[in-house]
């Protein structure tokens, strides 16, 4: 494995034991640059002070805010990628987790060998998505992202643009096109959808999937596809 000196990697652990197994881990993996938390004020203070590219997260942590709902804020701030680490392998933990658009997902206890092809498929996707943001062209001055076929989204004005022209799309269309530009080839679950799009409103998966059809018939070039039994993912 090539040496990876310029990766700083963020191990949110509350157990000594298992921070220190998992640190050995990545140093045999020649990872140099590792930081170490607690609990969520500890990460965040972290984050703050080191230049983080990825996050080892164990759900169980200390305090009053667990691992995912750390992952949640965090990704409300930061563009970090999280790896979970925990003992918990039940259906319902796995999907929470999933809903937070993580990255990937480890079940203790882990191996060399887990924890390597979780880092490669997570350095590779950051490499794809930080790629992607580049050939589309976010001017992050100008807020606008293209997205092929004469389509623009500005984030400013929040406004959809197809040759120029200005698109005439209801609330909950505009503000969902807003959510998939800002996480473009990105899977975005049906939860997660509800929360940025109708804050948690008590809404079906099929009011979703309807809004997104009415969307694509105003933006048949967008390249928006169905993740079966998941949600959404638009790519550039």
């Amino acid at each position: 494995m090539i040496l990876n000196k310029d990766v700083n990697i963020l191990i949110v652990e509350d157990e000594i034991i298992a921070t220190e197994y998992l640190k050995n881990i990545l140093y045999s993996l020649e990872f140099e640059n590792i930081f170490t938390a607690e609990n969520f004020e500890e990460a965040l203070e972290e984050i703050k002070k080191q230049e983080i590219d990825l996050i080892f997260m164990d759900i169980n942590i200390s305090g009053s805010i667990d691992g995912i709902n750390c992952a949640k804020i965090l990704n409300k701030h930061y563009f970090l990628p999280i790896i979970f680490t925990t003992a918990y392998c039940d259906k319902e933990t796995m999907i929470e987790a999933i809903n937070t658009n993580c990255f990937g997902y480890i079940v203790k206890p882990f191996s060399v060998n887990e924890v390597q092809s979780s880092l490669l498929l997570t350095l590779s996707k950051l490499k794809e998505v930080k790629s992607s943001l580049l050939k589309e062209n976010i001017n992050l001055q100008q807020n606008v992202i293209s997205l092929g076929f004469g389509q623009k989204f500005d984030f400013l004005n929040k406004t959809f643009y197809v040759n120029s022209i200005p698109i005439n799309l209801t609330k909950n269309e505009t503000n969902l096109l807003y959510v998939f530009c800002k996480n473009i080839n990105q899977n975005l679950s049906y939860e997660i959808l509800k929360e940025e799009v109708w804050t948690n409103k008590d809404i079906s998966d099929s009011t979703i999937r309807d809004t997104v059809s009415r969307l694509k018939k105003k933006a048949s070039n967008l390249n928006l596809e169905n993740i079966v039994n998941l949600g959404y993912i638009l790519k550039s």
